[in-house]
């Protein structure tokens, strides 16, 4: 599977890329929506975002949007530090296949994928 990372931390890019790497993941992090964006655009094969919901260039659901616009079948896991029940709805009605509370694990990230992969799968 090919795994976009999306944080503006890059010790978070790089943690989800060591971590999505080693289950055997190709994965690319970004630490800006616009490079990722335009990674999205050039087509080459992505199954997975992983995307933080605080950047300072936008907050992830836009940034989600206009991912979708490119890439309708991207699943989606939302990382973040800000999260409550309002949020984790939030992501839900929009869409998110699952979301990850900072600070996580590799564990956290590991389950949020593949809940994202299986509801994907259901839906």
């Amino acid at each position: 599977m090919t795994v976009v990372v999306v944080d503006d931390d890059l010790t978070i890019v790089k943690m989800c890329e060591k971590v999505l790497r080693a289950q055997g993941h190709t994965v690319h992090g970004f630490t800006t929506t616009r490079e990722a964006l335009a990674h999205l655009g050039q087509g080459v094969p992505a199954d997975l975002l992983v995307v933080d919901y605080m950047m300072p260039e936008q907050n992830g659901f836009e940034f989600v949007e206009q991912a979708w616009s490119l890439r309708p079948a991207l699943r989606v896991v939302m990382i973040t530090a800000h999260g409550n029940r309002e949020l984790v709805g939030e992501a839900a009605q929009a869409g998110i296949h699952g979301v990850v509370l900072k600070p996580f694990t590799a564990a956290d990230l590991t389950r949020g994928v593949a809940t994202a992969m299986e509801r994907s799968t259901s839906a």
